[in-house]
């Protein structure tokens, strides 16, 4: 009887232990059902405020997946966007180039303080005074504008060749003269384009297939790639720009830049991103593959000055939380990554839309639509107050358009009004001006000047931004062009006046 109560009793308790546990598992099941649910709610809502056409989301903690979902449609046919669907990860792709250039550390085969001229076949007096550390920081003082030239010369180099053509166009540029002062943090595509080339010069491989092999492959980020050919036949979102607040596909030639891959032309899958903030969540370690150390995983995510710039990544605060991360962005697609390392928690945000108005002008220039986003999940994750998320695509394009509007009423007015008055010196017979004068003459070459700027920027790579800004906001653009022929237009009907009115003059003395 004693062995038949013991062994009831064992059997009791194992019941009430296994009920407790499975009441845990269904209440954390019921716990995280919640809060995703409010994580789907709040990007529906989001993605209506921000007229995103497709989003995917990936949530990561400590060594495993918590939250995987896709949003919305990929293109125009309606494909909806899955976990496995690839974006451009835009310069979230450095921090790959980052590690594997410390892979190549490790190896022996890199030094981080060496001189980069110990990497680069040809020969430049100022590779002798920077560092790979320093590039990797974003300390070499390259600037970013004046690598946009490069970067929009580049755009047809087939990609065997583009990146090395790109690399030496910027040791041409940046490491002509030998310059040892130390120099702060600016950030700039040439660090980590250099990097990429670097990569190549010391593995032997090409930069593509270096990271496919040693990276995405460890990782098994099976839907990441490394050109736009790859990425399109395996199911590639559409990127959109915004068009007067309206999204349109675009497929023009600025979609894949080769020669800037390491620096932001990468492609990648909210699950495959996924498996990569778990490595740099974990040491390096991702499953039972090691991509990197613990140590240089840290060296990563660590600044030389708090504010400044790691090795792909940069620290920021969302509501007194430290986080480290970035954002990426290239033509028609915005990503930001997130980690808590706290929390041991990581986001991935993709969207398929991207034109400078989506940007927080003009101090935060790198916070964008996804940034936001992304912040609001790990807000909803913490039980915080989401925040303000900025104004919505629409009404920005309210006050956009709503500017342009009034000023174009203007100029069509003004213009009208011109014409009518030269039309009506045939029939009154009197001079255009009452006097003919410096200011007069004046006014009737300032209608000029917008169209010889226009012309000029257009033309000639004078200001390479010019270019990226007809790229990413060609709806503003295309207005000034336009304002421009109207002022000219409206020129040349005073210069009929101002002869009109001499010829008159000449006629009455006579």
């Amino acid at each position: 009887m004693k062995i038949i109560a013991i062994t009831l009793f064992a059997l009791l308790n194992f019941i009430l232990v296994s009920s407790a546990e499975a009441d845990e598992s269904v209440q954390n099941e019921q716990y995280e059902a919640s809060v995703f649910f409010e994580v789907d709610a709040y990007i529906a809502r989001e993605m209506k405020r921000q007229r995103l056409p497709g989003l995917a989301l990936g949530i990561v903690k400590d060594d495993r997946i918590l939250y995987l979902k896709g949003y919305g449609h990929a293109d125009s046919s309606g494909r909806p966007v899955t976990p496995e669907t690839p974006f451009g990860i835009g310069s979230i792709g450095k921090s790959i180039t980052a590690m594997a250039i410390l892979q190549l550390v490790e190896r022996g085969e890199i030094e981080l303080d060496a001189p980069i001229q110990r990497y680069i076949l040809n020969k430049f007096n100022g590779a002798e005074s920077i560092t790979v550390r320093q590039l990797l920081n974003q300390t070499s003082g390259f600037s970013q504008i004046s690598t946009f030239s490069n970067t929009l010369s580049s755009i047809n180099d087939p990609y065997s060749d583009a990146l090395e053509k790109n690399a030496l166009s910027y040791a041409e540029k940046f490491l002509k003269i030998t310059n040892k002062t130390e120099h702060p943090y600016r950030y700039s595509n040439a660090n980590y384009v250099l990097l990429g080339y670097i990569v190549q010069q010391v593995s032997g491989q090409s930069y593509g297939e270096y990271v496919k092999e040693h990276i995405f492959n460890p990782l098994s980020m099976h839907n990441s790639f490394v050109t736009l050919d790859e990425a399109t036949v395996n199911g590639l979102a559409t990127p959109y720009r915004r068009i007067f607040g309206y999204n349109l596909a675009y497929d023009g030639p600025y979609a894949y830049i080769p020669g800037d891959a390491p620096a932001g032309y990468l492609y990648s899958s909210a699950k495959d991103m996924s498996h990569y903030l778990i490595a740099h969540l974990n040491g390096g370690q991702y499953k039972d593959n090691s991509v990197l150390s613990s140590e240089s995983t840290r060296l990563m995510q660590t600044e030389p000055v708090p504010g400044t710039y790691g090795m792909g990544w940069s620290t920021d605060y969302i509501n007194d939380l430290q986080v480290f991360g970035s954002p990426g962005g290239s033509l028609g697609f915005q990503a930001q990554t997130f980690i808590v390392p706290e929390q041991q928690l990581g986001i991935i945000v993709f969207a398929n839309v991207l034109d400078a108005i989506d940007a927080a002008w003009p101090n935060k220039t790198h916070v964008i639509t996804t940034t936001h986003i992304a912040s609001g999940v790990i807000n909803i994750l913490n039980k915080q107050p989401i925040g303000g998320s900025g104004p919505s695509i629409s009404q920005k394009y309210w006050l956009v358009n709503g500017l342009i509007f009034i000023l174009s009423a203007w100029l069509l007015y003004t213009t009208a009004r011109t014409a009518k008055q030269c039309l009506g010196l045939w029939g009154s017979g009197k001079p255009g001006y009452a006097e003919i004068s410096i200011k007069v003459i004046s006014r009737i070459f300032l209608h000029f000047a917008g169209l010889f700027i226009i012309l000029l920027l257009s033309l000639t790579p004078l200001v390479p931004i010019w270019h990226i800004a007809a790229i990413f906001q060609p709806d503003v653009i295309l207005w000034l062009k336009t304002a421009a022929v109207f002022l000219a237009l409206k020129g040349s009907m005073e210069i009929i006046r101002l002869v009109w009115s001499i010829r008159q003059r000449h006629s009455m003395k006579s």
